[in-house]
């Protein structure tokens, strides 16, 4: 299996320029979300408004990786994976468009055996009904918001984290991308509608949902090279697993945390497939010289 940056080096600049663009880029995405995140909750707005959340972190990350690679690092964009390459990695497109509703059926199916949803009580009405015929084009509409997120997190710190080491860095960079979302449950977001028990359930859940999510995500970046489809995944994961979850089970009583707790474990057989046949490798991990 090859990927984009087996035609060329993949950073290309020294072990102090790449740790020093981690921290610049770590410093950037941090305070241009939370910051916004804070001043919008103190003017009075929630992140549950889409509008709200374009507004303030969206596209935090990716802005932080474009000024950390021009001005910072000034490493450029060649290993970026702006490129499309849709007509050699079709089947990754593929895969993160339809592996969404894979996991949306495996978490249903464990929420039945569990007795968190009946299916026999289900109002499988037209809402329903047009959820389950757009579910393919969803996560194809949402990348270009989920671009956002993905072009700093998978496609610029992923790679610098722990070059060398694909499981480690994959983990390390789920590990920060949770921490980053800890202040959306005090802001109006998931688990902001109950007590402060509540919110620091959810934000102990941000962690091992964004690992394993960044265990998906990273191996189509690793088998790709382009940032579209990890960003296709990420929007299927929002809007058709979670939205998909609420709209069938959480209907039936479960709270969020439940909820996300379902994303996990029907997440964790493809995570532990992916590790297990070593997927994450590649020259996309490969360490950086050490020249100038």
């Amino acid at each position: 299996m090859t990927t984009a940056l087996t035609e060329r080096e993949p950073f290309g600049r020294s072990t102090l320029t790449r740790r020093r663009g981690i921290l610049w880029f770590l410093l950037l995405a941090f305070a241009g979300a939370w910051i916004p995140w804070g001043i919008a909750a103190a003017a009075g707005y929630s992140l549950d408004n889409p509008s709200v959340q374009l507004l303030t972190g969206a596209f935090t990350p990716a802005i932080a990786a474009i000024i950390t690679r021009r001005w910072i690092t000034r490493e450029g964009f060649a290993d970026s994976g702006l490129r499309p390459r849709f007509g050699t990695q079709w089947r990754s497109y593929l895969t993160a468009a339809l592996l969404p509703i894979g996991v949306l059926a495996a978490a249903l199916l464990l929420a039945v055996l569990l007795g968190m949803w009946r299916p026999a009580l289900h109002d499988f009405g037209s809402g329903t009904v047009l959820f389950l015929v757009l579910a393919p084009i969803i996560p194809v509409l949402a990348a270009p918001i989920f671009f956002g997120e993905e072009f700093g997190w998978t496609t610029y710190l992923r790679d610098r984290l722990l070059p060398g080491r694909p499981v480690a860095t994959t983990f390390a960079t789920g590990v920060i991308w949770g921490v980053w979302h800890w202040p959306l449950p005090w802001v109006g977001y998931l688990g902001s509608g109950g007590s402060a028990a509540d919110a620091f359930i959810a934000m102990l859940l941000w962690l091992p949902l964004s690992i394993e999510l960044e265990f998906l995500i990273g191996w189509l970046w690793a088998r790709s090279g382009s940032v579209w489809p990890p960003a296709l995944l990420h929007g299927g994961s929002n809007l058709v697993v979670a939205l998909g979850l609420e709209l069938f089970v959480g209907n039936a009583g479960p709270s969020g945390a439940s909820i996300t707790l379902l994303m996990c474990a029907a997440y964790l057989p493809v995570v532990a497939w992916i590790v297990v046949t070593t997927r994450l490798g590649g020259p996309r991990n490969a360490t950086p010289k050490t020249g100038r």
